[in-house]
């Protein structure tokens, strides 16, 4: 594939992608995520199932009626995540055993949004070929990403079909599990988890598809006693019948357990409980450190992400005192958002940033200059 852009970037570059960098690909904002919890487009039995139950616990909970504005993801997964982590009830009604399952369909459903539209992005592909070239059969990017989407690995693999993507964490190919896994691949650290991993409870192995969102095929965390909570029509047979895949295609390849999503949901209290975020965090730190270059795509730094703005800040210092006159070049890209332009100065420092605020198509412009 041919391309007019020619930009010597340093030697190492890390991007940091918020959800700015998905909505290029069509992919919804977080603020669109609500009213689509309960869309009516979504209407297969297993489907209206879940819409039924999440609008009951926005009415009991929250005070949602028809026509209302939804309250945010954050505050109704913290308040789900507070109770259930902790063994107490939201209400009478709504025990730590109701509201994991209310937990778990509100998580399913954000993967059946995240599935509804998607399409390649030019600009996205312009910035990963100027970026994602292997120089010595290594390559000198790398990716934070806080979204649970793969717009990035498509975009990667559309560039590059044999790419391989290094997740910075122990797991293996849904498709290949016994295969070894391939090494010098581009780092791409998924801080939140991602749509296309599963996760064993039982034996804690981490599962990929690079090309699809696995958890969403698989119904990952879909389980029938969740359903017989809200309606007991959910049978044995119906159930299965309903979810439309067989319960082999949804087991373990190493031990048979029925396999799980593996992200940090929405909530102010994230859940980084498994083996795999540990490393992930720590490479994602690493890398940051390491980087000389970072370039945040629609990102906007917000209050609720405090781990990973320390995490930022401790990458940013970690050797600045070896390198006193070398300070991290910084290039923040948003579309027309002067608030997040402030909150970037104030916390890095207004002579590091350099601010793109006509989104990812002027930085793209700026790379063919």
């Amino acid at each position: 594939m041919t391309h007019n852009i020619d930009r010597n970037l340093p030697l190492s570059t890390t991007f940091v992608l918020g959800a700015g960098f998905s909505k290029c690909a069509d992919l919804p904002l977080q603020n669109e995520f609500s009213s689509l919890l309960v869309s009516e487009e979504f209407n297969t039995d297993i489907d209206k199932a879940i819409t039924q139950a999440i609008k009951e616990f926005l009415q009991d909970v929250f005070g949602w009626r028809e026509g209302l504005e939804l309250p945010s993801l954050e505050d109704v997964f913290t308040c789900v995540d507070l109770s259930a982590g902790t063994g107490h009830h939201l209400g009478i009604k709504y025990t730590p055993k109701v509201l994991r399952a209310v937990r778990r369909m509100a998580i399913y459903r954000i993967f059946s949004v995240l599935d509804r539209r998607f399409s390649y992005s030019k600009d996205i592909e312009k910035v990963l070929m100027s970026s994602c070239k292997p120089i010595d059969a290594e390559y000198r990017c790398s990716f934070v990403v806080l979204n649970w989407d793969i717009v990035l690995e498509k975009h990667l693999m559309r560039v590059n079909p044999d790419v391989t993507i290094d997740y910075c964490c122990p797991c293996y190919d849904w498709d290949n599990p016994h295969t070894p896994p391939k090494q010098a691949g581009i780092p791409v650290c998924k801080m939140h988890g991602s749509s296309n991993w599963v996760y064993c409870d039982n034996c804690k192995s981490l599962f990929f598809h690079l090309s699809e969102k696995l958890s969403h095929r698989t119904k990952a965390g879909l389980i029938k006693s969740d359903f017989r909570l809200f309606n007991e029509k959910f049978t044995d047979r119906q159930f299965d019948a309903a979810l439309g895949i067989s319960p082999s295609e949804r087991e373990c390849k190493f031990c048979r357990n029925m396999v799980s999503s593996h992200i940090a949901t929405f909530s102010y209290r994230k859940s980084f409980r498994t083996p795999a975020y540990s490393s992930i965090w720590y490479h994602a730190e690493k890398l940051l450190a390491d980087s000389d270059h970072w370039v945040f795509i629609g990102y906007s730094l917000p209050e609720a992400d405090y781990e990973l703005k320390h995490l930022l800040k401790a990458a940013q210092l970690r050797v600045s005192h070896r390198k006193p006159a070398e300070k991290k070049r910084i290039e923040v890209i948003v579309r027309g958002d002067l608030s997040t332009r402030n909150k970037f100065e104030r916390f890095f420092g207004p002579e590091t940033i350099e601010f793109y605020d006509g989104g990812l198509s002027e930085y793209v412009s700026r790379l063919r200059e």
